[in-house]
């Protein structure tokens, strides 16, 4: 039952509809941004800062403090920006033998006038492969899976995430292409 409803409350957080065909569009609602552990130690430090310098009564403390929270705020703006209106699609992905690595295509369109640096791509805790987005540039993405056995094989839910500019916060967004690859069986070895 605590499974179930944990199930139900993922899904309805997170929006899962299930694959997803033509281009989707990174919108503020399909956008999450937390703290990393570097940002969330930059906070504490940043609340040991301003103890000390009201302890003291430090006015250059007071000014680090505030220079530094202002730029955190402003990180995390950054951030959220790295993400936010990409247009991504899926395209073909080839036929593969089990056993080999199938790879999955994504067209991601950025059409705003800000280069998109740092933009990570994996698919579940696997590793991550990163690309940089020019302004008003269309890049083509392979994804790589595994295809262990044969049948039709799914992308799945992918992720795209980033940390830029400097690390404080991550940003991502969850992406499940409607593209299938088939993957043939093995071939006799001869």
């Amino acid at each position: 039952m605590y499974a179930a409803f944990r199930q139900h409350v993922y899904n309805w957080l997170f929006r899962l509809r299930g694959p997803e065909s033509g281009v989707v569009v990174l919108v503020q609602r399909r956008v999450f941004i937390l703290p990393t552990r570097q940002g969330l130690l930059f906070a504490l430090v940043l609340v040991l800062m301003l103890t000390g310098s009201v302890n003291y009564g430090l006015s250059l403390g007071f000014v680090l403090t505030f220079l530094l929270g202002a730029m955190t705020i402003n990180a995390m703006l950054y951030t959220y920006r790295n993400l936010a209106n990409l247009r991504i699609s899926s395209g073909r992905a080839r036929a593969v033998f089990a056993g080999e690595i199938a790879r999955f295509v994504l067209v991601i369109e950025n059409p705003s006038d800000n280069d998109r640096y740092s933009v990570g791509f994996t698919r579940g805790a696997g590793d991550a492969e990163y690309a940089d987005i020019g302004a008003q540039q269309t890049i083509y993405f392979a994804v790589p899976i595994p295809a262990p056995r044969r049948g039709i094989l799914r992308a799945g839910r992918l992720t795209l995430f980033t940390q830029f500019p400097l690390g404080l916060y991550r940003a991502w967004s969850y992406f499940e292409p409607s593209t299938q690859c088939i993957v043939y069986p093995r071939p006799a070895p001869r």
